[in-house]
């Protein structure tokens, strides 16, 4: 393991141990620990049931948004990413997303911007399905009654969960609107001779220099573009856009009973579908802003302050939202670790696979 790659994985840690600790300075201890107690955790089991599904469910619309433009088998696209979703959980900056069309590259010999692409997609999916369930979420409640909640150091209200899904609304409209663009060739061939044209503006540069620029610069760019392009081909193929659609939600509605089962397991915890499908969307927005490795701190403060609109107290709903944050993160880390031992990958064959395809078109 490089230095660089094990500085991240511990400055990672430190910071969510941090993060733990501000969450739970000011809860009484003994009493979250009896409360833990009198949990049924057969409800626990059936909750990483249906987070194994969902983890199915992603694979597969993955696949399907792949096979838009190459075909691979189901497991060539489950390795490369559940491996991304682990290093999501344990470094910061997200650089699981950079390191999945890293490892596709490597084992299926999708282009980098391609796979890239992909995933791209993928997020706008994600994106547009969210800010659906969120306009449910203000129909139901009333984020403007005042109330807010500090917790690890996190102060959470209503208008701070309203900005979130503001910010999440302009980055879904300036991405579908750079899908729309970029999958027409005539565009991307325009751009490139937009830059070109910039090029012609400094006639100091030799006529090597400017075949330099050329080759180097502008013909790999452009081919670049093609491939991420390729990647969002989805767009164009309507039957196969509808199968992603519907996977997007059976996945957000699994995510939901996952959460909805594991709150029939806390004693006096008692919501209804609706209410743990606002709970997750306000967690979701929540977890979206600048945070630490796993989202430790902000997931809870989110938990918490989303179950505050439905009377729970606070120290049931930490515990709930600590449980239920464990169960959906953790497995996905194991999981992850699994498939880098099948797959043959290590954290610094995955760090040079991205540092090498990362701004490099194939």
């Amino acid at each position: 393991m490089p230095p660089s790659t094990r500085w991240s994985l511990l400055l990672g840690g430190a910071v969510s141990a941090g993060a733990l600790y501000l969450a739970f300075r000011n809860v009484p201890l003994g009493m979250l620990w009896r409360y833990l107690g009198s949990v049924d955790y057969r409800f626990l089991f059936l909750a990483l049931v249906l987070v194994g599904l969902v983890l199915v469910a992603k694979a597969l619309r993955w696949q399907v948004i792949l096979g838009a433009t190459r075909q691979v088998a189901f497991m060539q696209a489950f390795h490369p990413m559940i491996i991304g979703f682990m290093l999501n959980c344990i470094l910061p900056g997200r650089l699981g997303e950079l390191a999945r069309p890293a490892i596709l590259r490597q084992q299926s010999q999708v282009p980098f911007a391609t796979g890239l692409g992909t995933v791209l997609a993928e997020r706008i999916l994600d994106m547009l399905t969210l800010l659906a369930l969120f306009a449910w979420v203000l129909s139901d409640l009333d984020l403007g009654r005042g109330k807010a909640v500090t917790l690890g150091g996190h102060q959470l209200d209503g208008p701070v969960i309203l900005a979130a899904g503001r910010a999440t609304l302009y980055m879904a409209l300036m991405a579908v609107a750079a899908v729309v663009l970029f999958t027409r060739e005539p565009v991307r061939r325009h751009a490139l001779n937009i830059i070109r044209g910039l090029v012609e503006l400094f006639p100091g540069l030799s006529a090597s220099r400017r075949q330099w620029i050329e080759n180097r610069v502008i013909l790999p760019l452009g081919a670049g573009l093609d491939h991420l392009a390729s990647g969002l081909v989805l767009t164009r193929r309507p039957w196969r856009l509808l199968g992603c659609i519907a996977l997007s939600a059976l996945i957000w509605l699994l995510t939901a009973f996952s959460y909805h089962v594991l709150t029939i397991g806390f004693p006096g915890l008692q919501l209804h579908l609706s209410q743990t499908g606002a709970m997750m969307v306000v967690i979701c927005f929540c977890i979206a802003l600048p945070s630490v490795p796993g989202w430790w701190g902000l997931w809870e403060a989110g938990g918490v302050f989303a179950l505050s609109f439905f009377g729970v107290a606070a120290g049931p709903a930490l515990a709930f939202t600590l449980v239920n944050h464990a169960a959906q993160v953790f497995p996905v880390i194991l999981i992850g670790l699994v498939s880098m031992l099948i797959s043959g990958m290590r954290l610094d064959t995955i760090g040079k696979l991205t540092r090498r395809f990362q701004g490099t078109p194939d």
